[in-house]
C-alpha cells in the first residue's frame, strides 16, 4: 500500500511539474486606507492564477484566470443621501465609512488574430467574466473626530447619523444591514494595434467594456444593486524622441492621448461602481466618487519622459506634464438629480518610479481650471502622492 501511494504522489507531482510553465501566478491590484500608516501601507491586496495550458486557436492566447482579492479600506462619499444631489452643502460633510470586502472572479479571455504592430500579440482580445464580492461596512475608524473638507473641519458621522438606521436609497448597497452580495457579469472586447513598452509607445489601442449586474442576483443580503454599464476607450500613442541601444535605455519622449465615453445607469447603482464612472476619479486632480453622473466625457493628454533605466529595463524613472478634461451629463446616481452639464479640466505634473509598465508610485501636483476638488475645498492646486498598479 505504501508503496502505491509514493507511486500515486511521484505521479502526480511529475504531471504538476510539466504543467507548471501553463500556471502563471498574478498580482492585479493593490489599496491603500488614508487612515492606515497615511495611506502608505497596502491593506487591501488582488491576485490570482492564469492557465494557459491549451489552445482553441493555433497560436493565439487562450486563457483562464482565478482572482480573488480581499482587505479593508475606506470611502468618502458626497451625494446627498436624501435627494442625491451633490453641492457645496454636503462637500464639507461627506460620507465617510471603512468597508471590509472580498471580491472573486473566473474569468475566460481568448485572442484572434495577430497583432501588425506588436507580433506575437493578439489583435482582438475577447474576455468574458463572472464576477462576484461581498462587503461589509462599517462606521470609520475616525468616526467622531474631526476632518476638512471643502468646508471648515467638520466631525466624522456614523452610518447610522449620516444614513439614519435603514439606510438611503442613493447609496443601496448600504440597506438595511449595510452588508453586500453581488453578482456581476462582464464582457470586454480590446483591439490592440500598440507596440508597448514602457519605453516607447507607438499605436492605437481599443477598448469596449460591458458589465450587468442583475437585481435578481444582488439583493440576497441588505445591500441591493440593479445596472448596466457601457464603456468605449481608445488610446493614441507616439514616441516622439528615443535614445536607447541593445544594453541599455537612456531616455525617450512619447505622447499619448486617452478618450473614454462611459454610460452608468440603473436604479440601484451600488458604491463600488459609481467609481468606476466618477468623472473625478477620471480627470486628475479631483476627488474620487465625485461628479457622478450616468454620461462622462473624459480626454486624458499627456507627455511622458522616461528614463534612463535604472540597473533593469524593468523599473525607469518618469516624468509626465498632463492635460485633462471631462464633461457628465445624465442624472446623479440612484436619484433623480439632473442639473445642467458638469466641465472639469486640470492641467499638471507628476514624477515617479515605474515597473514592469504596471505600477507607480510618485507624487503628483494639479491645477484646476474649471471645478472644484470636494475634498481641498476651494483651492487650485492639489498635491498628492499616489499608489498605482493596472496589470
Amino acid at each position: 500500500m505504501k508503496k502505491k501511494i509514493i507511486m500515486v504522489l511521484a505521479m502526480v507531482l511529475l504531471a504538476f511539474s510539466a504543467s507548471a510553465s501553463d500556471w502563471t501566478p498574478l498580482i492585479t491590484n493593490l489599496d491603500i486606507h488614508p487612515e492606515i500608516l497615511w495611506g502608505f501601507c497596502p491593506v487591501y491586496i488582488e491576485g490570482g492564477v492564469s492557465y494557459d495550458g491549451f489552445e482553441l486557436i493555433e497560436d493565439r492566447e487562450t486563457r483562464l484566470q482565478l482572482i480573488v482579492g480581499g482587505g479593508y479600506g475606506q470611502r468618502k462619499l458626497w451625494q446627498d443621501p436624501v435627494t442625491g444631489e451633490s453641492t457645496e452643502k454636503i462637500w464639507d460633510q461627506p460620507l465617510i465609512y471603512d468597508v471590509g470586502f472580498a471580491n472573486w472572479a473566473l474569468k475566460f479571455i481568448q485572442g484572434f488574430w495577430e497583432s501588425p504592430w506588436d507580433p506575437g500579440s493578439d489583435l482582438l482580445q475577447l474576455s468574458v467574466a463572472y464576477e462576484g464580492r461581498y462587503e461589509y461596512s462599517m462606521d470609520s475608524r475616525v468616526a467622531g473626530e474631526t476632518r476638512a473638507n471643502f468646508g471648515d473641519p467638520k466631525e466624522v458621522l456614523t452610518l447610522d447619523q449620516f444614513l439614519g438606521a435603514e439606510g438611503s436609497s442613493v447609496y443601496p448597497d448600504l440597506l438595511g444591514n449595510r452588508q453586500y452580495l453581488g453578482t456581476n457579469f462582464n464582457l470586454n472586447l480590446k483591439f490592440d494595434l500598440m507596440a508597448d513598452e514602457i519605453i516607447e509607445n507607438d499605436g492605437i489601442l481599443l477598448e469596449l467594456d460591458l458589465n450587468w449586474s442583475p437585481y435578481a442576483l444582488n439583493h440576497a443580503l441588505g445591500g441591493e444593486a440593479d445596472f448596466y454599464s457601457i464603456a468605449f476607450e481608445a488610446v493614441g500613442a507616439k514616441t516622439i524622441f528615443s535614445l536607447r541601444d541593445a544594453d541599455w535605455d537612456w531616455f525617450s519622449v512619447q505622447v499619448l492621448d486617452r478618450m473614454l465615453v462611459s454610460w452608468i445607469s440603473g436604479d440601484k447603482v451600488p458604491v463600488y461602481a459609481q467609481n468606476d464612472g466618477s468623472l473625478g476619479r477620471q480627470v486628475r486632480g479631483f476627488a474620487n466618487f465625485s461628479y457622478n453622473r450616468e454620461l462622462t466625457l473624459v480626454n486624458n493628454f499627456e507627455f511622458r519622459f522616461t528614463g534612463p533605466m535604472l540597473g533593469t529595463k524593468l523599473l525607469y524613472p518618469r516624468l509626465i506634464v498632463f492635460f485633462d478634461m471631462g464633461y457628465g451629463a445624465g442624472r446623479y446616481f440612484n436619484s433623480d438629480w439632473s442639473p445642467s452639464g458638469d466641465f472639469i479640466a486640470s492641467v499638471g505634473a507628476s514624477i515617479s518610479i515605474t515597473l514592469i509598465d504596471a505600477l507607480d508610485l510618485g507624487y503628483q501636483i494639479s491645477y484646476l481650471i474649471d471645478g472644484y476638488n470636494y475634498e481641498n475645498g476651494p483651492g487650485r492646486f492639489v498635491g498628492e502622492f499616489f499608489f498605482f498598479l493596472d496589470f
